[in-house]
Order: C-alpha cells, then structure tokens, then sequence
C-alpha cells in the first residue's frame, strides 16, 4: 500500500498536469512579487454560531496566517482581502457584523477588502444592510497597486439566471476602462456565482445546484485579460477543474464550510465515503502577481495548517493562445491506475448490507471518485444488479490509504461481486478494476412472533458496573460512547437506569448502515423513562432517545407544548406524529412503521397513527452513524438536546411490532 506522502508527491510530478508543486516554481520569483492578496469565499456565519464555530475559527486562521505569510517574504505586503460572496448564511446583522469583525480585528487598514454579496446576503438580509455595515459599494472597480479589481454582486438572492442583468452594460463598460488604464496587465473580475460551463460545478442542468449564470459569458468572453474569481458550488479548490481557460480565465475559490459534491446532475447518486469528512473545508487562494505579470495561485489549507501540494500556473495571462487550462485536459489526461499491492476487503456483511474498504487509486491529478459495478451471480451466471458511486478525500492534505463505504439495498442470501474502478479528474477510468466476492447470509431468523421480543438490532440494559450494555438479541457487540458523566442508578419502579442530567450527559450507540440497511421498510424503536424537570434548563426540545441528524427516527419532548414528537425520515421527509404528554410519571414510549402506517404508543396504548408509504432512511451523515440515549446525535460524534432524567431500557427493531406485542413490553418492569 502507498505512503500517503508519496501519493501526494505523485499526484504534483506530471508536467502535463499543469497543475505544479511549488518546488518546480523558480524561488528567484518570489523576489519579483508587486501583488498579493487572498481569495475566499463561502464562510457562512450563522447567528447560532459563536466565536468558537469553525466557520469563524477557520476564516480568523486564513487573515492571520495572511499577515504572518507575507511579512516574512521579501514582497512583505499582503495588499487585498478577496471575499466573492455567502460570508453569511442569512445576511442579518448578526451574522455580518461579527463577519465584519474578524476582518477588522485580523486585517490591517492598508489591506483593500474586495468585497462582493452572494445569495445567502439575502436571505434575511438586502443590499443596504450589506453596504452600511461594510461601508463599501456591492458593485465597483478599483485599484490596488495598479491592478484593477471589479465586484459584481446579484440584484437578489433567487440563483437563477438574471440576477446580474442589471449590471451588463456598467460591467462591460468598466473592463474596457480597466484595460485601457494598462492593457498589458491582467483584470481581476470578482462575482459569486460561477460563470457557465466554466469551473467544475458551472455547468448546471435542470434540477441541479444553480451554480453556474450566463448572465455575463458574451462579455467576459470577449476580454482574455480577465481573471474571473466565483465561488458558490463549494467544490474543492484542489479539484483541477477548479480553474478553466476558454475566452478568459476562471477560477473557483472552493469554501471555508463545508464541501458540496453530490448537487450535480451526474453526481447525484454519488454518495460519500464512510470516512470522507465532507465538512473539513478550510482552502483559500492566494494569488501573487509578479513584475511580468505571471499569476502564481497557491492553495493554503487551515485544516492542516499548511499549503497544500498543488498550485496554478498563469504564465501569460492576457494571452489566449499560451492558455494550458483548457477542455483539452480531458482528452490529454491518462487513466488512474491501481497500486501494485491494492486490495479490497469486506469489514462488516449482514443480510441487506455490506461495508467495504478498499486501496485508492493513483491519478496524475487526482482520484476525485470510484464506481462500483455489482453483479449478482443468478443461476451460476454473473448479472448486473446495482452500482454505486463513491466520492473519495482527495481534497485532504494527507488522503487517507484506503476508501470504506457501504453497499446497502443487497438481498440475504445472495453472492455479490463488486468491481471498483477509480475515476481521475477528467472522467478516465481505470482500465481494470479490483474484485471483491462475497454473500450475504440469510434472513437474520428473527422471530417476530414472540409475544414480547427484545430488540434484535439495539436492546440496552444498564449495568452498575459495566454501564450501558447491548447484550440481548444484538447481533454485534456495541461500543458506546460516553459524553459527559451520566450515573447508573437503581430506581425504586425502573430497576437499573441510566441518569442524565440534561446539560451535557448521554450515551451513544454507534451503528453502521450496514447494521440498519434492513429497515427500509420497517422499524419500530421504544424507551422506558422517567423526566425529571426540575433539571431542566435548555430550550426545546430534549432529546430522549433516537438519532435525527439528516435523516433516522427518535422521540423529542417539547416542555412549552407538552408534546413527545416521534420523528421518522421516509421517502426524504421527516414523518412526524405528536402526542400530549405533561412530563410526570413513568413514561413507555413505542413507535412503530411498517411500510404503510406509523404508529406512536404512549404506555402501550396506540395514540396517533398515520399512513405513510415508503422508504425509512438512517442518518446519511458518516459521522452521526449512532442513536444517542439521553439526546441526539449531531455530526462528528457529537450530541445535542440533553435529556433530563432517568432512562432504564432502549429497543431498536428491524420490523415493526404488533399492538399486542407493545402493549406486553410495556407491562414489563
């Protein structure tokens, strides 16, 4: 298997990449420097947000590593901030005026903030906010250091085509005055969105992310002195199609929140791999200009607190004939490869499911994305049965040796082969791929008919020496995750219970899709507890029991409205049914779907049913794969919602359970 560096030092060797590692750019360049200045866009401040957000920590790290990069080289200036929209999520001041703050509080007054308004700055928000709070035009050109910079924000925050039109004529007229101030230097074009069929996520078809506008193409078009700067797609500044060159050049800033890779036509089964962090975005651009007027764009990542190993290139940028950043990569890019020693292993098989790992790939560029072709053997025949699509970390610093993901919607019984093949930047495949067989064993002879059954996915009793234990018709042992210090207790009517005191106590259950890929069209979950709310002291709701973090099921209690909500994500909505409950006494709650009906039961009497029809989905984030008992999970192993009380058993089920079949679990003491 490759060392991670090394695959790093691959991917930056190829001169036909044309994307260079800093090592072959000549350090006597650096002495030649006349401007620099950063590129950033998609920070998203949110009024829920605090000083210790990763939003806000991550947008201060960029300013100040700025400031200490560029006074320790001999051009020592860090001349301009660029930011091309969505600083905010919303555009209140809530959110801008902090985002205000850390830029006043980072940057110095001779450092020129270049500032254009995304969508999100309006939502919420509008343009007269936008340009009291940071006294500056949302549209302008002006000079820094001889070079000409023009911001163009949108007329509204709708996405769509036409949110510029209003701006054509002023935009077409101030290129012409920028290149005539210094035709022989390039014109830096600031705007939010992409411009179409561009960058990497420009392109957008119906039903995709609205990304990319035509609303400018005919003008900019006609200017090969344009550098055009954009963001919204938040798609990584690593990907080499993040920077394009036809009638101009364009170049896409990435995000500092979160990566978004799967909005796209093409992209839209895609899912991420099990150890992909989606949300470890922290790239931005720094351009430095030098005295010929070549562009070095370096790639600094506040994640790992380091560049990362790739760089772009303008040599020429007013040239459209020295242009290298064209379409013709896609056909001049070879295939990925496999590394000598590549394997591919099943981690985890269940009857619906199976959890895979497998090497990644070698690209010149860089595997951005792996499709997985299973066939399923009928008949001693192999025939096609499904493919998946796997997005890979190439945006990290260090990408980790292997991909794991899961293959979920398989069939008990069944023998599946997988073939993986690697997919580079520019769509080529390898010419082979890697093979895993395997089968799945039979149903899991789950005896539904019991007039009391114990859960067969999740059954927890609590132990006063062990903790929270899942022993009873588990099919594999669960390692729960503490957080805070909640106590096991024994309670005069609960018997042994787990107390939890509402503010930063609950345990999770970590569970893989694997696990759960056979509830699609069946569930049932129950709790036996007790509120205590005396000790109550968050706002609603509180959690009690369950997993609710894009998409999963759980019950929430609302104080205010004195209410249990069991929530249950089918067919990409949350299903909710309610039921009034003042908070007092020994509480047994059961929610049940079978595919048509949901049902909530309070002490094992049927409450609120509904019908409902189609398919039940656990969390699709990778990183809140568990139930939480005692709140909720939230990305990154985290928890939210604090239940204050006491909680004695908790049941997760693969098929829903009869009336009959509650109403005797819930007699149980």
């Amino acid at each position: 298997m490759l060392e991670k560096m090394n695959r790093r030092s691959f991917l930056g060797t190829s001169l036909l990449a044309l994307c260079i590692p800093s090592k072959l750019f000549a350090e006597e360049k650096s002495n030649n420097v006349v401007l620099r200045f950063a590129a950033l866009s998609d920070v998203h401040y949110d009024k829920s947000h605090n000083d210790a957000s990763a939003e806000r920590v991550r947008f201060a790290k960029a300013l100040q590593f700025m400031n200490e990069y560029s006074a320790a080289q001999p051009y020592p200036n860090f001349d301009a901030l660029v930011v091309a929209g969505d600083f905010t999520n919303h555009g209140v001041i809530e959110e801008i005026g902090p985002f205000k703050k850390t830029m006043d509080d980072n940057l110095k007054p001779s450092t020129r903030r270049v500032l254009c308004m995304g969508n999100h700055e309006y939502y919420g928000g509008n343009r007269e906010l936008w340009e009291k709070t940071f006294e500056t035009q949302s549209y302008q050109r002006q000079a820094v250091n001889g070079y000409q910079f023009i911001t163009v924000s949108p007329e509204k925050g709708t996405c769509n085509e036409n949110d510029y039109v209003y701006l054509r004529d002023w935009l077409d007229q101030n290129i012409q005055e920028a290149i005539a101030a210094d035709p022989t230097k390039p014109v830096f074009v600031v705007q939010h969105y992409h411009v179409f069929e561009t960058v990497y996520g420009s392109a957008s078809k119906p039903g995709d992310f609205h990304a990319g506008v035509k609303d400018f193409a005919d003008i900019l078009n006609k200017y090969p002195q344009v550098v055009h700067i954009s963001g919204h797609s938040h798609i990584p500044s690593y990907d080499p199609r993040a920077i394009w060159q036809g009638g101009f050049t364009a170049v896409g800033t990435g995000s500092m929140s979160y990566f978004a890779l799967s909005l796209y036509e093409h992209a839209r089964n895609f899912q991420l791999g099990t150890n992909v962090p989606f949300r470890q975005a922290g790239t931005f651009l720094i351009f430095e200009v030098h005295r010929d007027n070549t562009i070095r764009i370096r790639l600094y990542d506040v994640i790992s607190n380091s560049f990362l190993d790739r760089e772009y290139l303008l040599v020429d940028p007013i040239n459209i004939d020295k242009y290298i950043y064209t379409n013709k990569r896609f056909e001049a890019s070879n295939n990925p490869t496999w590394p000598q020693n590549a394997t591919v292993e099943a981690l985890e098989v269940a009857p619906h499911g199976a959890s895979i790992r497998f090497t990644q790939g070698i690209d010149e560029y860089c595997v951005v994305s792996y499709r997985i072709a299973v066939d399923i053997k009928k008949s001693e025949k192999w025939e096609p049965f499904k493919t998946y699509n796997v997005w890979s970390d190439f945006f990290m610093k260090e990408p980790t040796d292997a991909i794991e993901f899961d293959a979920t919607e398989l069939e008990p019984g069944n023998a599946y082969r997988f073939q993986i093949y690697a997919t580079g930047a520019f769509q080529k495949e390898t010419a082979v791929p890697i093979t895993l067989e395997l089968k799945t064993p039979d149903s899991k002879n789950v005896d539904s008919s019991q007039s009391n059954p114990h859960g067969d996915l999740l059954d927890v009793i609590f132990d006063p020496k062990e903790g929270p234990i899942a022993s009873r018709g588990v099919q594999s042992q669960v390692k729960f995750i503490k957080i805070g210090e909640p106590e096991i207790v024994s309670d005069s009517s609960l018997g042994n219970a787990a107390s939890f005191n509402g503010i930063d106590q609950c345990y999770l259950a970590p569970f893989s899709v694997v696990r759960t890929s056979g509830m699609g069209n069946a569930v049932s979950i129950g709790v036996k507890f007790r509120l205590v709310l005396s000790k109550y002291q968050s706002g609603d709701p509180i959690s009690i029991f369950g997993s609710t973090e894009s998409g999963g099921l759980g019950f929430e209690y609302y104080a205010k409205q004195k209410k249990i909500l069991a929530r249950c994500w089918i067919d990409n909505k949350y299903r909710d049914t309610s039921v009034p409950f003042d908070g007092q006494g020994d509480t047994t709650l059961f929610f049940t779907y079978d595919g048509k009906e949901t049902r909530l039961y309070l002490n094992g009497k049927l409450t609120t049913s509904s019908e409902q029809n189609g398919t039940f989905r656990f969390t699709q984030n990778a990183s809140a794969r568990a139930f939480a008992i005692g709140g909720d999970v939230c990305p990154n192993m985290g928890a939210r919602w604090f239940f204050p009380g006491v909680i004695s058993n908790v049941r997760v089920y693969s098929y829903a359970l009869t009336p009959d079949q509650v109403a005797n679990i819930s007699k149980e003491k």
